[in-house]
């Protein structure tokens, strides 16, 4: 492992204490600290600040303004998962500063934007030369800000912080990391269903291409920066650049005017591009190479009975 450096990180490999990596609590067998290591305790604290501040944030907004806009809204979600965030880790886990997030490591948000753009680009570039894409001009009057602010930002972060952040770090405490990356990528698919247009293929085609991807490279990078700049580029490249609708949300306006033509296991139809089996194939491919790459090199958690198995052995 001497020099070896993944996506331009350091690899985080398991601390003999316990087992688990940096991204988590001191966790040593036997339990001292049961509160701080109850995945039950810090979700449903997450949950409850998450949602109260939301509901606060929304009753003072209708009493100040007698209603609310999307730009305030999307302010009100960022705030309300940071701050929950920032409850859990730094208050119930007690960690310094959260590894995962730390703003020296801000430079895997760039990083990570270059992935999911280039991504989302070679998934359009593989439909256009199946007849299944093209261009046919160009919006110059199209104002990208809103989306940018709600596909992008909101989207990045308030998922991110949510489905990496705190559920694929808490089963992974519990169930090693491949079952996180499972639990994770169908709960992040499941999570679409609720959008205008949703169906049960493009849930799933999203668990599988986006739920895999963004799981692995949080499990190579250990890095909530790397997974808010993929899921950011993702959605600003697939709908406000090249005019696919973004997860079944409805009509997109894009820079780019695109036509969509074919059968919806290309094109994905309603849904958008997410429910198109090329991103599937092209991102989960690339997400399970990550993921088998990781295991190789042993960067990965086992479940906590194999971890207490090991730290018994261990004599620890």
């Amino acid at each position: 492992m001497t020099g070896f450096r993944l996506m331009g990180e350091n690899p985080s490999i398991p601390r003999s204490c316990d087992l688990l990596i940096q991204d988590h609590p001191n966790r040593p067998y036997p339990v001292v600290h049961r509160v701080r290591t109850s995945a039950i305790v810090r979700a449903a604290v997450f949950l409850a600040i998450f949602y109260g501040i939301g509901m606060v944030w929304t009753y003072v907004d209708f009493a100040l303004t007698g209603g609310t806009s999307d730009a305030r809204y999307a302010l009100s979600q960022i705030l309300s998962a940071v701050i929950a965030y920032a409850v859990v880790t730094l208050g119930i886990e007690g960690r310094r500063w959260p590894y995962e997030i730390q703003p020296r490591r801000l430079l895997g948000l760039a990083k990570g934007m270059v992935l999911g753009g280039g991504i989302i680009a070679a998934c359009v570039g593989v439909l256009a030369l199946l007849g299944s894409y093209s261009v046919t001009g160009v919006n110059p009057d199209y104002s990208p800000w809103m989306d940018i602010l709600s596909l992008g930002i909101l989207a990045g972060i308030t998922e991110e912080v949510q489905i990496r952040g705190v559920l694929f770090r808490l089963m992974e405490e519990g169930l090693g990391t491949w079952g996180a990356v499972a639990v994770s990528a169908t709960v992040f698919g499941w999570t679409h269903l609720d959008n205008p247009d949703a169906n049960l293929w493009g849930a799933i085609a999203i668990a599988l291409e986006a739920g895999i991807l963004l799981a692995a490279v949080y499990a190579l990078t250990r890095s909530l920066w790397w997974c808010i700049g993929v899921h950011f580029a993702w959605n600003v490249v697939e709908g406000p650049v090249f005019g696919s609708i973004v997860s079944a949300t409805g009509s997109q306006d894009s820079w780019l005017i695109g036509s969509w033509t074919g059968p919806q296991i290309l094109t994905g139809g309603r849904f958008g591009m997410e429910a198109s089996i090329v991103p599937v194939i092209l991102s989960g491919g690339l997400g399970v190479a990550l993921l088998v790459y990781a295991w190789r090199r042993g960067l990965m958690v086992d479940p906590m009975w194999v971890r207490k198995r090991k730290l018994t052995e261990m004599g620890r």
